[in-house]
């Protein structure tokens, strides 16, 4: 088969026969010109989680990206995408947004940069009829002129182009026309919205954790949750995404570095034992060993031993506590696969446990005998 790529322009909008996963990597995104605040950063990343949660609460796939192509991008599909939506996000310190504003632009060093709105609509005009939506996002509310009088912009949260009034509408495609040097009247009134966020600038994490904790209980109404050490979780990993600035080459770079897959993230809420399965699992291990004799004073240091590293895994940050988990999860591989194995304990846990000591002597210092037993279990259930 060819990989000859069909193209053709219909009006301003190109269409072509390739896939939009490969359109996505082989148009690279425009350089950023602007700068931003430490503190505007962690909003767009504490946006990202909340709309991460949005997507995941619909069960249907989603790969979210960040900083590629604009703040936050939405596709939906991780393996076979067909539509994607682009969120760009300001903030604003006080007063509202006028038209002026999102079409305002400024000066740079080769020429006038892209309006707001005129960079949100490249990303129509690169990727044509697989665009959704696009979006302007921010922590201020909107003062345009709508076409039913009777509404006022400041009191809505979001705002379909549509809603404008014909004037606005027929200044703002002359804009984007002029600073896009179209030849026709571009189309994009029905999938531009303009958002107003209710993440408050000045108290971003106190809105974002209330939300997990939510998120969390529909999940199990049951768990037991460290919002502090997930929000940190979520946060770091959506930082780590959107800072990584190496040139991204195919799909799966994309998906490793810059991305959040409904996959992916299912893995990180694993983590936070959001299906109770380390509840299950510690009871099916307390009848376990009480039935084989066990000592009754190892029980209790266990259990201790089993509710301190169930938190602590939760952390992706402490690398040397990974580094013993996967050192773990080598050792049991053997024990998975002997069936001949009856005793829990005896047959499983006290081997393994020597075989990671001698492995790992220096351990020690930091762990205790029940905590290293409380990993090789859990890697032994593959939790």
């Amino acid at each position: 088969m060819s990989n000859l790529c069909l193209e053709v322009v219909v009006g301003n909008q190109r269409v072509d026969s390739m896939e939009l996963r490969e359109r996505f990597i082989k148009e690279k995104p425009r350089e950023n010109s602007g700068t931003s605040s430490s503190n505007r950063f962690d909003y767009q990343q504490d946006w990202a989680i909340c709309k991460l949660l949005e997507l995941h609460k619909t069960g249907n796939d989603y790969l979210l990206v960040l900083d590629y192509h604009d703040d936050v991008v939405v596709l939906d599909s991780e393996n076979q995408p067909k539509q994607v939506s682009f969120y760009q996000l300001k903030t604003k310190d006080k007063g509202n947004w006028t038209m002026t504003d999102l079409l305002r632009r400024k000066k740079g060093k080769e020429g006038l940069l892209p309006s707001m709105l005129g960079k949100l609509f490249g990303c129509k005009l690169t990727f044509g009829s697989n665009t959704l939506s696009i979006n302007f996002v921010s922590n201020a509310t909107f003062s345009v002129e709508l076409k039913n009088k009777d509404d006022k912009s400041v009191d809505k949260r979001t705002i379909c182009f549509a809603e404008l009034s014909s004037k606005v509408i027929a200044d703002v495609i002359k804009k984007i026309r002029d600073e896009h040097y179209l030849t026709e009247d571009p189309e994009f009134t029905d999938i531009t919205f303009l958002h107003v966020s209710d993440l408050i600038l000045n108290n971003r994490e106190t809105y974002v954790k209330g939300k997990l904790s939510d998120f969390l209980e529909e999940l199990n109404p049951n768990g037991k949750f460290k919002i502090s050490l997930v929000y940190t979780t979520i946060f770091d990993e959506i930082k780590r995404k959107n800072n990584y600035e190496y040139s991204i080459n195919d799909f799966e770079e994309l998906l490793k570095h810059k991305s959040i897959s409904k996959k992916y993230f299912q893995t990180i809420l694993k983590n936070f034992n959001v299906d109770n399965s380390c509840e299950e699992m510690w009871t099916y291990t307390q009848n376990k060993l009480s039935n084989e004799a066990v000592p009754l004073s190892i029980l209790p240091k266990l259990r201790d031993a089993w509710r301190k590293y169930e938190i602590d895994r939760m952390d992706g940050t402490n690398l040397y506590l990974k580094a013993l988990r996967e050192a773990a999860a080598n050792i049991v591989v053997p024990y998975k696969l002997n069936l001949t194995i009856t005793s829990l304990y005896q047959g499983i846990i006290e081997p393994a446990y020597k075989e990671f000591i001698e492995a790992r002597v220096q351990t020690m210092d930091l762990y205790d005998e029940f905590y290293i037993k409380v990993i090789i279990l859990m890697e032994y259930y593959g939790i």
